[in-house]
This record gives structure tokens, sequence and C-alpha cells, in this order.
């Protein structure tokens, strides 16, 4: 398999999981990464506390959050020596409780690295640009990125 498709099968693996409500999943697919929730000036959180401080901040229903995360116009650059690579993407988070609703859109930078087994994540960083209705979602409001998209 192609880097870039590795790549964009660990973008969209986190997509899954999150909609998923597998959050320990998701603090396994950042295990050695950096995470910035509101941009790059945040403070980053290890990787592996990801879930769970996802699972405190996302509602469940049935142990799911009734959400598609979409992730578009992924720009995967590669490093010559095929050991690292950046990406920029787009995400729109759609939920689906009475009727489909757009309900987060924003970009995510991410930094992958490769060793001897796999590429991996080594940092994420997430820029909510646009914020709608939530509070089917989350248990408090998300910040919005300076700058926008």
């Amino acid at each position: 398999m192609s880097a870039e498709t590795v790549i964009k099968n660990l973008l969209h693996r986190y997509a899954e999981m999150v909609d998923d409500g597998d959050f320990a999943g998701v603090s396994t697919l950042f295990a050695r990464a950096r995470v910035h929730m509101s941009g790059p000036l945040d403070d980053a959180i290890p990787g592996e506390a990801v879930g769970s401080v996802m699972k405190r901040f996302v509602r469940l229903y049935d142990g799911i959050p009734k959400t598609r995360h979409v992730i578009t116009n992924s720009i995967i650059d590669i490093s010559n020596e095929q050991i690292s690579a950046t990406t920029r993407s787009y995400f729109t988070v759609m939920q689906i409780i009475d009727a489909p609703k757009i309900i987060v859109m924003g970009r995510y930078h991410d930094r992958f690295a490769r060793d001897a087994d796999s590429w991996h994540f080594t940092e994420r960083i997430i820029m909510v640009d646009a914020v709608g209705d939530v509070a089917g979602h989350l248990v408090q409001d998300l910040p919005v990125s300076k700058g926008g998209g």
C-alpha cells in the first residue's frame, strides 16, 4: 500500500472511531502524538489522553455520539526519505438525532512519522472554524479558532 493510502486510512480511521464511540481506540491511534484540541497555540495534550478527554465532553446515545465526521480536501506531503509526512484537511461534523445537521466545521493539520512497523500520528492540530448547535453533541461549547478558515 502506498504511503498516501496508509495516511488517508489513518485520517479516516479517526473519524470512524469517533463516530463509533471508540474513544479508547482514538487514544491508541494518537498514542505517539501530541494533540492541540483548540488550535496551534493551545497546550497540547498527550495523545493517549485524547480519548478520555473526548469521553468526558461528548454526549453518547446508546454508546455512540450519533455523528458523522467527514474529512475532505486532504493535502498530503511526504518527505523525500518517506519517513515523515504532513497533511492538511477539512472536517465537517454532522449529527443525526432528529434530522441530519452540520454542527462543526474546521481543519486538521497533522504530522506523521514512519518507523519499522508503520506510519503513525505525531501531532494533530484541530482548528474549529464554525460551530452550529452542538447542544446534542457536547456538554460544553467549542472554542472557535482565531482567523477562521
